[in-house]
């Protein structure tokens, strides 16, 4: 008999051990997850996830690398405690995953990026807000753009709008490393991404003095990012204390710190006025 309770009994801090540990999905998805060089496990989102790791002791946490077009499949089907770091939350989502109350990212919408010498043709001094129609039409510049990727539905809609003579579209992981080394050669008058994106490329480059980052007048000027889980009931229990910790977090100069790392110095001023409005 005493040997059956032992046995129970470890049976029992296994399943609790199991049910603390919470795995975090990372994707290929630079600066906010960089699997690589000398960064390497130092993305914004990477950085949040060991934050809120500190907040709660009591859980234990993973962070797991999966290819981006498998990781919503995983989260969805998992059978353990599984995350994300910054889903955007929406009404089908809903109905597949758990997600936080609190964000757990705020950063700025998709930005364009020009090269200055072809930026200063059209855009004038200390603006920092555009309206990319305008810039397209009115300009006769030539976008890229990576494939299969949305900016919202209003960018989106001007998107389609433009010639096919006018938009250079590139497929692959590395899409907008691609394009962004076709600004430096002028290749391309302006591409679309976000802003961290955008920088991160840039310093590898070593360029980043080279280009300048604008924001898009048709784009709302945040977007926001939640934690999204499988759902379960682990996992519904483990939001509930994210969200109870998370405001302090938030308040920390390591997080708004972290939120500003990779935004151009000319649009930092917008991300902080947001974060203060928050």
């Amino acid at each position: 008999m005493f040997k059956f309770l032992v046995i129970i009994f470890f049976l029992l801090l296994g399943f609790e051990s199991i049910a603390k540990t919470v795995t975090f999905l990372k994707v290929d998805f630079a600066p906010y997850y960089i699997l690589e060089g000398e960064d390497k496990g130092q993305g914004r989102d990477e950085a949040v996830i060991n934050l809120l790791s500190q907040s709660l002791p009591e859980y234990k946490f993973k962070q797991v690398f999966i290819p981006s077009s498998r990781a919503l499949f995983e989260l969805q089907h998992s059978k353990q405690t599984t995350c994300m770091l910054s889903l955007y939350k929406t009404e089908h989502r809903k109905q597949q995953f758990y997600f936080s109350e609190q964000y757990s990212t705020i950063g700025l919408a998709p930005t364009i990026a020009m090269h200055k010498d072809v930026a200063e043709k059209v855009i004038p001094k200390g603006i920092t807000t555009t309206s990319l129609k305008d810039l397209i039409f009115k300009n006769d510049l030539l976008l890229g753009k990576s494939t299969e990727r949305s900016y919202g539905h209003h960018v989106d809609m001007i998107i389609l709008k433009i010639p096919k003579d006018d938009i250079i579209i590139r497929a692959g992981k590395d899409s907008l490393q691609s394009l962004t080394y076709m600004l430096l050669k002028k290749r391309v008058d302006v591409i679309i991404g976000y802003p961290g994106e955008h920088l991160y490329l840039q310093s590898k480059l070593k360029k980043e003095s080279t280009f300048i980052q604008l924001q898009i007048s048709e784009s709302p000027k945040t977007v926001l990012g939640f934690i999204g889980c499988n759902k379960s009931k682990e996992s519904q229990q483990f939001l509930k204390k994210v969200d109870m910790n998370f405001s302090k977090i938030k308040e920390s100069p390591e997080y708004t710190s972290l939120m500003l790392r990779w935004v151009p110095v000319n649009l930092q001023q917008n991300l902080v006025n947001e974060l203060n409005n928050q």
